[in-house]
């Protein structure tokens, strides 16, 4: 087999023949998986009289599409000198999938997740976010074997940033060579663009293409085009390519909610029954435009000399608009208890109505209001109903250029040189605008299915049942810098054991400033209601919009069909809408604060800068032992790396304050106790790590190989967890009293007597933090069966984790304070560890046209020990071990396909287990009873079907269909709410997908 221009391949075909001293000689292929969990050897059927065959009958086959591009990566495969697993674009500009994180999961052991933000389940990732590679998020990008990332305040590229049409392949290392970058405990995704040598001539491709989303409603363009050409000139070979698309997408996500049950007494039945706080459902309207341009120059001076210079961008927009509503009693014992409540066999409601106490009625009892002579006349009860408006919009941009060299110095020795530069932007605007109502009752059922809901439509549909409620600001502009420089040298060995010998050193320096800011006001809630300032004012004229959600979740869900928002057209000005909505709400809660919601800048503790700089040697041995009756080849290598890292942050004391005396007294005063005060804080930490690597590879026969691998890795901490940023806060002891005396309320006193605590908050973040280290180990097995595509393998893997980051508790003493301290340390260790089995065929032997079938499907399986968070119960039990977030046990992939007479079908089902998002996120988290509670948030099973087929129209033009979710499955989450099991969290609708295209290549 030869390998041409990256995508097409000339495959000589060894056809059987008959010969005349003997008759026919077939080849036979099969798999047998042995119950131990390795590979039975095979042998080739071939018999010597194959290889007298007459050069004549060698006849040349060219493989083209979805075939091409699986034996392209059955090739990288083989041919690696370590584990890893590829995705070859079966045609320029096209993966298999729409996106680089949907084509990553039909890899063996890696899953994706479909959240926007893990530690936000309440969003919806159109295209899918999140990567783990055999169970683990800490994956490490490249582009094009070099370093790269977004600013996110984290190490990787955000793989939904990067446009598809622009990859050539993607590649997934499982085990690392000394000669990689180090860094990915779980592995490292390399993103593979084209060169201009790549092709051996001009080449033109563009693709035009429509996609529609079944509950959006709405039709997008995408576009790309490339060119590519070579010449030879009187300077040597020059090359040139360029590569464009853009493409926008519209979507939609339907969601519904349950939120956490909470205990209360049953009195009539002497019982302890769970009763929800209520309920919520939102429409998420999903846009996103996402651009990208790749520049590559080649020119070969010589025969031994190539010089390089890449420029890569990627732009991502992404926005969407939310419309909300929630029902929340805050606390379900407030909740009225009616007759209809439905209770299932573990005591939690599952239907009724529900109604809480809004506030006490009074009137004045001698008609002078001024004395506050008054007297409890009623209770108005009703159900506290919010809505919200929402509009968030991230821009994430990043920009790679590199320049480099290969050069064969002499007949043995070759030299690379690489120099990159990479700067990447990312600002979010994120604005919400609530209101709040009291409807007398809300009907709610299915709480452990999808729930229903029933609000008065009259109620809704009345703008004057309605007040200003929330107001939230979501903020970040982050930006980050890399520059990095590597030299790689390569001494052959002619007749020896060891076949060369590789060394080589790199040097980066990164830098990332994030700025993030939140903030949260209240105008009027339901606490407020309870206070006796009800009923609220009325929203302004003007301000309201009517909105209708049409059939929601495709009518499987009940839920009202329309109610009042505040109009989206207030966020466009939020600073002027704010101040007027709080102008307009007198005696409401209370403001925004402004350096947290815009001026982030103005407030150091949203600001997050990190310095990073690493110096990196290492040495690689590759040897073979071609003699033995099965070769072995492989490498031995070790790579020495230091990292130097200053995170500049800020030192915070929280004023305290006391208030001695009394008014009426006379002797009122207040006393500062702890002034507020802030300084910088400026953390250094450098450490070093020596990182050996074993590759083996055994050559049981020409079909058959088993690899060995081990290795050390690390992973460094992600920039937001290096936040330098200490918050000091002072108070008394629970149940500790102020002297009476104010000479005697000093804080020095307070202190002797053993009346104060201080507590250090960190935000679990630590500027000392040092990297997960993991040794780990490989065993598998690969069987090629025959010359067609056809292909087995099983792959064993463990890694032990030490290092490992844990949060807890301790008492230390900073500033001369004894505190308590919330802290993120490196003090755990885990184990992961299982199997990926992975099988290929196509159906040749059958008769046409029933010989273009092929079929590809893999599994894997995920155990773990990795330490959880921890959570608490609304009735403030715990949950002992929780599994480590992002992990499925189980995950497969089935792919069915067909391909002949220039016609080709793909349909693939991709399915993983359950596995826990979160702990503690928003909307299952809060303050009940003086119970700080935190849920376990899961991902139920799922699985979703899609589809791709295509027709050549002619040798240059061909027509494509896309559908993905054909069969409209549901993101199911699931809260664990201990002795009542896992009850329903919430359900997402996201749309069916339809893409046609049309392709040109000349």
């Amino acid at each position: 087999m030869t390998y041409k221009n990256n995508q097409s391949f000339s495959r000589k075909i060894l056809p059987y023949c008959i010969h005349r001293a003997a008759g026919a000689v077939r080849l036979a292929s099969g798999i047998s998986l042995m119950a131990a969990g390795a590979l039975a050897t095979a042998q080739d059927a071939a018999t010597e009289k194959e290889n007298e065959l007459d050069a004549t009958l060698l006849e040349e086959v060219v493989v083209t599409g979805q075939r091409a591009s699986i034996l392209s990566a059955q090739d990288i495969k083989r041919d690696a000198s370590q584990v890893v697993d590829s995705i070859v674009a079966s045609d320029i500009g096209k993966l298999p999938d729409r996106s680089i994180t949907q084509a990553l999961q039909r890899v063996p052991g890696v899953t994706v997740t479909r959240y926007d933000n893990m530690s936000d389940p309440e969003h919806f990732a159109g295209e899918g976010s999140g990567v783990a590679v055999r169970g683990l998020s800490q994956v490490r990008s490249e582009l094009n074997g070099r370093d790269v990332f977004s600013a996110n305040g984290g190490r990787s590229l955000s793989f939904d940033d990067v446009p598809a049409e622009l990859m050539a392949g993607v590649d997934t290392y499982k085990s690392p060579t000394a000669d990689m970058i180090e860094g990915g405990l779980g592995g490292v995704v390399n993103l593979r663009t084209r060169m201009p040598f790549d092709s051996d001539g001009q080449l033109f491709s563009a693709t035009v293409k429509g996609n529609y989303g079944d509950q959006i409603e709405e039709t997008n363009g995408e576009y790309s085009a490339l060119f590519s050409d070579r010449w030879e000139t009187g300077l040597g070979e020059l090359g040139v390519l360029v590569n464009l698309s853009t493409s926008d997408l519209s979507s939609r996500a339907d969601n519904i909610y349950t939120r956490a049950y909470h205990p209360r007494d049953n009195i009539e039945e002497d019982q302890t029954v769970w009763v929800p706080r209520g309920s919520d459902w939102r429409r998420n309207d999903y846009q996103r435009e996402r651009d990208g341009q790749y520049l590559a120059l080649q020119w070969a001076p010589s025969e031994e000399l190539e010089l390089y210079a890449t420029a890569f961008r990627s732009k991502h927009e992404q926005y969407w608009d939310e419309a909300a509503f929630f029902v929340d009693a805050f606390d379900s014992n407030s909740l009225l208890k009616r007759d209809d409540w439905v209770y299932d066999d573990q005591g939690a409601l599952v239907s009724g109505t529900l109604a809480a106490k809004i506030s006490d009625l009074h009137e004045d009892v001698d008609g002078d209001p001024a004395n506050g002579a008054e007297t409890k006349v009623d209770e108005l009860w009703g159900m506290p109903f919010g809505t919200s408006t929402r509009y968030s919009k991230n821009t994430a941009e990043t920009r790679d250029f590199a320049l480099g060299m290969e050069w064969q110095a002499t007949e043995r020795l070759a030299v690379k040189a690489d120099l990159q530069r990479v700067e990447s932007t990312s600002t979010t605007e994120d604005y919400t605008l609530g209101l709040v109502a009291f409807p007398e009752a809300i009907e709610v059922g299915n709480l452990n299915g999808t729930p229903s809901v029933s609000v008065g439509e009259d109620f809704l549909s009345d703008p004057t049942n309605y007040s200003y409620g929330q107001i939230q600001s979501l903020p970040s502009d982050n930006e980050g810098e890399s520059t990095a420089a590597r030299l790689d040298l390569e001494y052959e060995f002619e007749n020896n054991l060891v076949r060369s010998v590789q060394a080589g050193a790199r040097y980066s320096d990164k830098s990332a400033t994030n700025r993030e800011g939140a903030s949260w006001a209240a105008r009027y809630q339901p606490w407020n209601a309870a206070g006796g300032n009800y009923p609220f004012p009325d929203v302004a004229d003007g301000d309201l919009t009517p909105v209708s959600y049409g059939s929601f979740q495709r009518g499987d869900a009940n839920v009202p069909s329309s109610a009042f928002l505040l109009d989206p057209a207030l966020l466009d000005d939020f600073r002027a809408s704010t101040d007027r909505i709080v102008a307009n709400s007198p005696g409401g809660c209370c403001g925004l604060d402004w350096n947290n919601a815009l001026n982030l800048t103005d407030n150091p503790g949203n600001i997050n800068e990190q310095e990073e700089s690493t110096q990196a040697l290492y040495t690689r041995v590759n040897f073979a032992l071609d003699d033995l009756p099965m070769p072995i080849d492989g490498n031995l290598g070790l790579r020495y790396v230091r990292t130097e890292n200053v995170a500049d942050g800020d030192f915070t004391i929280e004023n305290w304050s006391v208030d001695v005396g009394s008014e009426e007294a006379g002797n009122l005063q207040t006393i500062n106790l702890l002034p507020a005060a802030s300084s910088d804080l400026k953390a250094e930490n450098d450490y070093d790590h020596l990182l050996p690597s074993l590759n083996l590879r055994l050559h049981a026969s020409d079909n058959l190989v088993f690899r060995f691998a081990a290795s050390k890795a690390i992973w460094r901490p992600e920039f937001w967890q290096l936040k330098s940023q200490l918050t000091l806060s002072g108070g008394l002891k629970e149940g500790e009293e102020l002297p009476t005396d104010p000479s005697e309320v000093t804080l020095e006193n307070l202190q002797n007597l053993g009346k104060t605590q201080f507590n250090l908050s960190t935000d679990e973040t630590n500027p000392y933090l040092e990297p997960m280290e993991a040794d780990q180990y490989d065993l598998s097995a690969e069987w090629y069966f025959d010359d067609n595509g056809g292909m087995a393998h099983l792959s064993l893997f463990r890694k032990d984790i030490s290092e490992y980051f844990t949060t807890g508790v301790e008492n230390t003493t900073v500033e001369g304070f004894d505190v308590v301290s919330t802290w993120v340390g490196n003090e755990g260790t885990a184990e992961i560890q299982g199997a990926e089995v992975g099988f290929t065929k196509f159906f040749d032997f059958l008769p046409e046209p029933w010989d273009g079938f092929g079929v590809q499907a893999n599994y894997t399986y995920v155990d773990s020990n990795l330490e959880g968070p921890e959570a608490t119960n609304t009735d403030a039990s715990g949950y002992g071990d929780l599994p480590a977030e992002g992990i499925s046990k189980n995950a497969y992939n089935l792919v069915g396909m067909y391909e002949k007479y220039g016609f080709y079908t793909r349909l693939a089902w991709n399915w993983r287990s359950e596995y826990l998002v979160a702990v503690g996120p928003t909307g299952w988290n809060g303050t009940t009873n003086d119970i700080n509670w935190q849920l376990p948030i899961y991902n139920d099973d799922y699985g979703q079907l899609d589809l791709s087929m295509g027709y050549n129209v002619t040798d240059n033009i061909s027509v494509n269909f896309e559908a993905s979710n054909l069969t409209k499955e549901e993101t199911v989450g699931l809260m664990d709410q201990g002795e009542i099991g896992k009850r329903h969290a919430y359900t997402y609708s996201q749309d069916v997908r339809y893409a046609a295209s049309v392709r040109v290549t000349f």
